[in-house]
């Protein structure tokens, strides 16, 4: 009788996970929506940065992915830090807030977050196993604010341990993430954006030749958007001003870079341009949302960074076509899914999404390019407190 009990509240906590990370998510899009129908404000970057920097002394500020992935790293439930759901409201009105202001940051984070948190604040309460719950969460973040569950499901379960996937939590992680993005998307009516299918090309030692370099650009790209948000972070830090002069100096920094005519497209979250390479061609557009995105998160401003990367991944790749001669769709979907899943460390999570965006025709493309990217980008990606499994060999740098 008491295991039924368990179960019975088990099944309570799952259905209270989905609905409120779905609903979450779906309020989150609705206000990322009404953003991105009003003009950047820019002059409002230096004061974002400031009321930033004002709650960064609070302990749930500090409380951002790294944190949750140590906390999966910790074996014994007992030993978690306690947790505090201020992170929820202050992950969510930080990113609002930011991208208003036209900082070019993402959402992924942000959803990834709330749903990690709500998971973890439902197990501390009912005694529950944190670890499986905060991934339960994760996975309910993901897949409801991209309407992507399976890739949401293996993104909780890779990032912790790069080349490991936490098997025991296979089944509670696919279920909240199918449960909140049917939250999100039948009871609260959030659409998500349609892109093409996509197909293989015909196969070949050319083709792979071809996928082995697109991987390659890609990886390399990556890395110096890595290395450039941490010298503009750590040049900051190292900056001889102190306390909330630096804070406002940061947002006056961010607003001249976004003030120049060519950036206008970059500010912002920028997901109406997602279709654009599969629709338009290249451009110009992926260095410059690769530089607006560094500055912006290098320079502090709140967010994640899977739109700004599936929108530098895709469009990078599109403007390969005349050197690779390829299907200009079939090289914006590898770009769109293996960038940004190739920094996170998370391959099989690049193959889910180029999967449930784009078909499966090239789903061993989509897994290739990403591993390429995750070796090429070196062995620290966006989460420093990732860690690699032994069995798996390390990148050199």
């Amino acid at each position: 009788m008491n295991k039924m009990k368990i179960w019975i509240l088990r099944l309570w906590l799952f259905i209270l996970l989905a609905f409120i990370v779905g609903s979450l998510s779906s309020l989150f899009l609705w206000g990322l929506a009404l953003i991105q129908k009003t003009p950047a404000l820019l002059w409002a970057l230096p004061l974002v940065s400031l009321l930033l920097y004002v709650f960064s002394g609070f302990d749930f500020a500090k409380k951002g992915m790294n944190n949750f992935i140590r906390k999966l790293q910790i074996d014994k439930p007992a030993a978690f830090p306690s947790h505090t759901l201020l992170i929820t409201p202050y992950v969510l009105i930080s990113t609002w807030i930011s991208q208003l202001a036209g900082a070019s940051v993402g959402r992924e984070g942000t959803a990834v977050l709330m749903g990690a948190n709500i998971g973890e604040g439902l197990a501390e309460k009912w005694n529950e196993h944190k670890g499986v719950w905060i991934r339960m969460g994760m996975s309910a973040g993901f897949a409801s604010v991209f309407g992507t569950p399976i890739a949401g499901c293996l993104f909780a379960l890779e990032i912790a341990e790069v080349g490991k996937i936490h098997i025991r939590s296979i089944l509670p992680c696919l279920a909240a993430a199918l449960g909140a993005d049917w939250v999100s998307q039948h009871v609260w009516g959030t659409n998500h954006v349609s892109f093409p299918p996509i197909f293989m090309p015909a196969f070949s030692l050319l083709f792979c030749a071809k996928l082995a370099c697109i991987g390659l650009f890609l990886g390399l790209l990556g890395l110096v958007y890595l290395r450039s948000q941490s010298i503009i972070s750590k040049s900051l830090d190292n900056l001889p001003v102190q306390g909330p002069l630096k804070a406002i100096l940061a947002g006056l920094i961010l607003m001249l870079v976004l003030s120049f005519p060519v950036f206008f497209e970059s500010r912002g979250l920028g997901s109406a341009y997602l279709l654009r390479p599969f629709q338009e061609g290249p451009s110009s557009f992926a260095f410059l949302k690769l530089i607006a995105t560094s500055v912006s998160l290098g320079l502090g401003f709140k967010g994640g960074e899977a739109t700004p990367l599936f929108l530098i991944g895709s469009q990078a790749a599109a403007n390969l076509q005349d050197i690779v001669s390829l299907p200009i769709g079939f090289l914006a979907a590898l770009g769109f899914c293996s960038l940004y899943t190739g920094l996170a460390k998370t391959p099989v999570t690049g193959m889910a999404i180029g999967c449930e965006l784009f078909g499966s025709s090239a789903l061993i493309c989509y897994l290739v390019v990403t591993i390429i990217v995750m070796y090429a980008s070196g062995k620290s990606g966006l989460f420093s407190k990732q860690t690699w499994a032994p069995w798996i060999p390390k990148p050199l740098y």
